[in-house]
């Protein structure tokens, strides 16, 4: 009977520090980040903002951190309708000229949104990471050149705190920030 309580004692304090050694991301809080990049990609320009395409997702990676992902127009008025129903080679290259410098815009919201997301999720460890992909749409007439279809963002949670505390300037962070464009 020892040997037994003993073993369940063992296997108790085992499951224990295994499940305390993984960190918990409730999930609450990781919808309530999504809303507001949403919320921040919809209010980047009231009179001329971007267009979110469905909601932005998260999930938490065990042993890599947390990826937030989202889909959207960088200009939202860019449609053919019965009214334009084609753009002109002009139009098409001050569509191309103005998607090329909202991409900046954008790697702003993402980059303050990863330090919200660092600063809000205190269950995900200081190594791990903190990334933000995001799929930029476009109509098969675009003139598409130099705009990247996807951008993928990503830091160490403790790069972001740091940045937020002061202890990490802009132009370091920038350095230890890794950027892909697809």
């Amino acid at each position: 009977m020892k040997r037994q309580l003993l073993a369940a004692a063992v296997i108790a304090v085992a499951v224990w520090a295994a499940t305390a050694a993984q960190p918990q991301v409730d999930r609450d809080s990781l919808a309530t980040l999504e809303r507001r990049f949403d919320k921040r990609i919809q209010s980047y320009n009231a009179n001329d903002p971007f267009h979110l395409l469905g909601n932005t997702r998260a999930v938490y990676l065990q042993d890599y951190g947390v990826v937030f992902t989202s889909e959207l127009n960088l200009v939202a008025a860019a449609v053919v309708t019965p009214f334009r129903p084609s753009f002109t080679p002009e139009q098409i290259e001050e569509l191309r000229q103005k998607k090329l410098r909202r991409v900046n815009d954008l790697l702003g919201i993402m980059r303050s949104m990863m330090v919200d997301s660092a600063t809000s999720l205190k269950s995900v460890p200081p190594g791990q990471r903190i990334a933000i992909g995001v799929s930029l749409f476009r109509f098969g007439w675009e003139d598409s050149r130099e705009l990247p279809s996807q951008i993928l963002m990503e830091a160490r949670r403790q790069e972001l705190l740091d940045f937020e505390a002061g202890r990490l300037d802009t132009a370091r962070l920038a350095a230890v920030t890794r950027i892909t464009e697809f």
